[in-house]
């Protein structure tokens, strides 16, 4: 059964600003209207252990929240949804004969019902399928932190 986690991409009390892991999520159904209007029309309220190991809330739109896809990459490490993945995708060339190793790097994303690894041309690799054929996919970064590593994106 797959665990179900989550992370935050928030800034703590002491001006931390990374991925925090949370240990609640509350969808909110009355919002003041200080807080403007998120992107997907919903508030959520995350509490997460901050960079002291002090328990803190925040309330934010989903786009800052990371869901935990259940798969790690080759070094242990979990992967989370926004996470920028490398990995090496051997595609069989019929024509040539041989295998044509290529290095795609892309973001972690949900679509139609799995999780994928969305390139810069748009196209969409099954996630689990690339992990379970390259045992080298490693997690390099994510979309927060390490926006640069997507430039494709802008």
């Amino acid at each position: 059964m797959r665990e179900i986690k989550f992370q935050v991409f928030t800034e703590d009390w002491k001006g931390v600003k990374k991925c925090f892991d949370c240990y609640y999520l509350y969808l909110l159904e009355e919002i003041p209207l200080s807080f403007g209007t998120p992107k997907d029309g919903r508030w959520y309220k995350v509490a997460f252990t901050n960079s002291e190991g002090d328990k803190e809330t925040v309330v934010v739109d989903r786009d800052k929240i990371r869901m935990f896809t259940g798969l790690k990459d080759k070094n242990g490490k979990e992967i989370y949804e926004g996470d920028i993945v490398e990995f090496n995708n051997c595609d069989y060339q019929r024509t040539a004969g041989h295998l044509d190793d290529e290095i795609i790097v892309g973001e972690v994303e949900y679509s139609c019902g799995v999780w994928g690894l969305k390139e810069a041309n748009g196209q969409l690799h099954d996630l689990y399928i690339s992990l379970v054929n390259d045992e080298e996919a490693e997690v390099i970064g994510n979309i927060y932190e390490n926006s640069e590593l997507l430039e494709w994106k802008e």
